[in-house]
């Protein structure tokens, strides 16, 4: 949503947005994709060397949360295109896409399909609707926090109970209402989009500090996981009272020793290119 709306709009030509995109993201992304899969195969556990896993954990995901580097490149590379679209479009044809990019994520909620006609929304699915959102509010919504804080509101509770009564009713726990592709997801994303959104000015005093977060918010991403593994691995945070408490201490652990880390990678010749 936030590359959606700082890109769209914006002229530029298609081999320069690829390369300075595509060549800011895909660095990093096959170091930490190698670095996992090496990690996980061989320092932390025995196997014999086998070049071909080690290229299959590159190309499928090595970690878990390596996804949103396979469905931001996705979007990437399909940007130069809608770029043209969003230029030549009025509010009502980039309204269009939304109502059906919506009616594909109610098409999502079990049980719901059935009812609908079988028709191929394929070119209207996926990420690709949240980047063209973004764009969409930036531009054409007012900022207003009490459809922001109720957007907010009853998208948890939703996720909420709808994860608490799925779960009683199948006697596991039932994942869908934290998928990032439901109407719940959705409409935490608007209000809290829409939240920040409304910020025109910030206090000169933490600027400098907002930068520096900025500059290593997607190293911080990539190295997330594996410092949350030597959390477990130490047996940090096991002994607290309140799994409120441990969710704080562990999150915010995690990204502060994340920054150092990849602050410290940043001030190395060529840290840059893999964080």
């Amino acid at each position: 949503m936030i590359s959606g709306a700082l890109l769209l709009g914006r002229e530029f030509e298609i081999k320069d947005f690829l390369k300075n995109r595509l060549g800011k993201i895909i660095p990093p992304f096959l170091f930490w994709s190698l670095f996992y899969s090496l990690s996980s195969r061989y320092f932390f556990n025995s196997e014999v060397l086998n070049v071909s896993k080690i290229v299959k954990d590159v190309f499928y995901g090595s970690k878990y949360h390596l996804w949103f580097v396979f469905a931001l490149i996705g979007v990437y590379l399909i940007a130069p295109i809608f770029q043209k679209w969003i230029h030549f479009s009025k509010q009502n044809d980039i309204k269009y896409f939304l109502i059906i990019w919506l009616i594909t994520l109610f098409l999502t909620i079990p049980g719901v399909s059935i009812y609908f006609p079988k028709i191929n929304f394929a070119y209207f699915s996926g990420y690709l609707g949240y980047f063209i959102l973004g764009y969409y509010l930036k531009n054409y919504v007012k900022n207003r926090n009490l459809i922001s804080y109720s957007l907010i509101f009853i998208g948890l509770v939703i996720t909420i109970f709808g994860s608490y009564y799925m779960t009683k009713k199948n006697g596991v726990f039932y994942d869908y209402f934290y998928e990032y592709l439901c109407i719940n997801a959705l409409m935490v994303s608007i209000g809290i989009f829409m939240l920040f959104n409304k910020i025109e000015n910030i206090n000169d005093k933490i600027k400098p500090l907002i930068s520096k977060l900025n500059d290593c918010s997607f190293g911080i991403y990539l190295i997330h996981p594996f410092v949350l593994d030597r959390f477990r691995a130490l047996g940090v945070f096991n002994y607290t009272i309140n799994s409120i408490i441990d969710i704080l201490l562990i999150s915010l652990s995690c990204f502060f020793l994340g920054f150092i880390v990849i602050y410290i990678i940043k001030k190395i010749k060529f840290g840059h290119l893999i964080a």
